[in-house]
């Protein structure tokens, strides 16, 4: 038998203190073999990166890069990739919110995808098998509309070109680190699939994606109308 795939979930975090202890709990729940836990905490405030470092004493496979100010979700996963690339070296790399509407139950069907052969494996909404808790109408309605944007925008495939938890293999994952994007913040989800959509292997995971508990959602209205700008100049 083939020894377990070294795997790291790299998760950003601004003000999500929290949400560290439970998210812990429930990634270690999962049980995957070999996975690492980094944290890339962008200066929060409210002592979330405190919090990491008393995990990562409890926790050896829980780490913490510490970033100086919020400086967008896609800079956070590509430092995030970069740092555990260079001092990890896993075989999978995964994307994961702090804020719990992300269920790790799901990583170990993401890893097992990558280990099939697929370079990107996406938690996904938006295929049979998953679905959404919570939203209301509008909610879903932003969302599908964002979707189909990018899908018709960006000539993509899949239906959940928006989610942002799914799994890269390492390589997949070193060509989004060192990409020079055009987008920093939520539509890195995007920017990253246009990147590799014509030399990667993709494939989608339903999951039922979970409304948030606790803190705050960091996607304003601006982040919404900044997704639609960005994305209509990476079509053209």
């Amino acid at each position: 038998m083939p020894p377990a795939a070294r795997v790291c979930v790299v998760v950003p975090t601004y003000n999500e203190r929290e949400n560290i202890a439970p998210l812990v709990e429930s990634i270690e729940r999962a049980g995957v073999p070999g996975l690492s836990l980094l944290f890339v905490d962008d200066g929060s405030p409210d002592g979330t990166a405190a919090e990491v470092v008393h995990q990562s004493e409890q926790n050896s496979w829980v780490s913490l890069l510490r970033r100086p100010r919020k400086m967008g979700i896609g800079s956070a996963y590509q430092d995030g990739f970069k740092a555990a690339i260079d001092s990890i070296g896993p075989d999978v790399l995964v994307e994961m919110d702090a804020d719990l509407q992300h269920p790790a139950s799901a990583l170990p069907g993401l890893v097992t995808a990558i280990g099939k052969g697929v370079d990107v494996a996406i938690a996904s909404r938006y295929i049979p098998g998953g679905g959404i808790s919570g939203w209301g109408r509008l909610r879903r309605m932003v969302s599908r509309g964002a979707n189909a944007y990018a899908r018709s925008m960006l000539g993509l495939s899949v239906k959940d070109a928006t989610s942002g938890y799914r799994a890269f293999s390492r390589a997949a994952a070193e060509a989004v680190a060192r990409a020079d994007l055009p987008a920093k913040g939520f539509e890195f989800q995007v920017a990253t699939l246009h990147l590799l959509k014509d030399k990667w292997k993709t494939v989608e995971v339903p999951f039922t994606f979970n409304e948030r508990t606790a803190g705050k959602s960091k996607l304003g209205l601006a982040d919404v109308a900044k997704f639609f700008v960005v994305v209509a100049r990476m079509a053209f």
